[in-house]
């Protein structure tokens, strides 16, 4: 495979900033890294030398936010920016802009474009184990999408890729697939770091774990933002019982509770008896903090607010 370090001599090279690449370490992205752009380099062989297909491979997912659907477009834009300075003539800058937004359509515009969308397609080609790693990939950067529309949406894309039905066993896999998804409540008031840190454990475990807001009406009633770090999970909100939107959601969960103490796990044990009352059968995992998170609390920063002493609590 290609190497981070030859990608980034030739943009130098070309008077490019290497420092695209480091767009491909954003934490939302699961199958678009940079791994991705070394594949569809090697996948490219001979025709990666051409300066326009390796720019285009390059700026393609350059900007990847799986929540917009102007990622090419805004692909293109910083590839034109980085281009004023990097000499190139504007036929070049016209043809790599095309490249790119080709990739959106993958409909061919050129001979070079073909070449470059069956490189950019290369998982359509490949055994069925490489493909369930990419379907993985791809559910964990739709992670803010509900399962059950995900995967209607999912088929549909897959259906319509597969033109040579090279992806019917993928299809099927996606149609019976029941991935592990784990439900994290809590009122949130704020959602700060140690909650961060049980949801990043808890991702570790489960598929997907949505983070449910519930009211609390023993609480503030101020809302705080919700933190740009979680911009990219399904967020959902409740007002009444955990239990009632549990099973509302029309799809087998696992409770998540995070605990920072002994007091928290005594506490969380009778509730889980009212649970059990309600909902017979409900799951629930508790997982601990990191001890560096054991003291921070919601109500606390609450309180640190009034005094400005808060902001090293919250997530950015």
């Amino acid at each position: 495979m290609i190497s981070k370090k030859e990608i980034t001599d030739r943009l130098q090279k070309l008077n490019f900033p290497a420092a695209v690449l480091d767009r491909y370490n954003e934490s939302h992205r699961y199958y678009h890294t940079l791994a991705h752009i070394q594949k569809v380099l090697d996948h490219l062989g001979a025709d990666q030398q051409d300066d326009e297909l390796f720019l285009a491979a390059v700026y393609h997912d350059a900007v990847y936010d799986p929540r917009r659907d102007d990622n090419e477009e805004r692909s293109v834009d910083l590839f034109s920016s980085d281009a004023k300075d990097a000499g190139l003539d504007k036929d070049a800058v016209r043809n790599i802009r095309q490249l790119i937004l080709d990739t959106k359509t993958h409909k061919p515009s050129s001979e070079k474009s073909k070449k470059l969308l069956h490189a950019d397609l290369y998982i359509l080609d490949a055994p069925l184990d490489e493909q369930i790693t990419y379907e993985h990939a791809i559910f964990r950067e739709f992670q803010f999408v509900d399962f059950q529309i995900y995967r209607q949406e999912r088929i549909k894309i897959l259906s319509e890729l597969n033109t040579t039905g090279k992806l019917t066993d993928l299809i099927t896999y996606v149609r019976m697939r029941n991935p592990t998804i784990g439900v994290f409540c809590g009122s949130f008031n704020p959602f700060h770091k140690g909650h961060y840190n049980v949801l990043q454990k808890a991702e570790s475990i489960f598929d997907k774990v949505i983070i449910a807001f519930g009211s609390n009406p023993e609480k503030s009633d101020k809302t705080w933002p919700r933190p740009a770090a979680i911009a990219n999970r399904q967020t959902e909100e409740y007002n009444g019982l955990l239990t009632d939107f549990v099973g509302s959601l029309g799809y087998p969960v696992v409770v998540i509770r995070g605990l920072r103490n002994s007091t928290d796990f005594q506490y969380e044990q009778n509730q889980y008896r009212y649970l059990q009352e309600l909902l017979p059968g409900i799951r629930i995992v508790n997982i601990f903090c990191d001890k560096e998170f054991e003291h921070i609390s919601s109500s606390g920063i609450r309180t640190l607010e009034k005094f400005g002493k808060h902001h090293k609590y919250l997530l950015a």
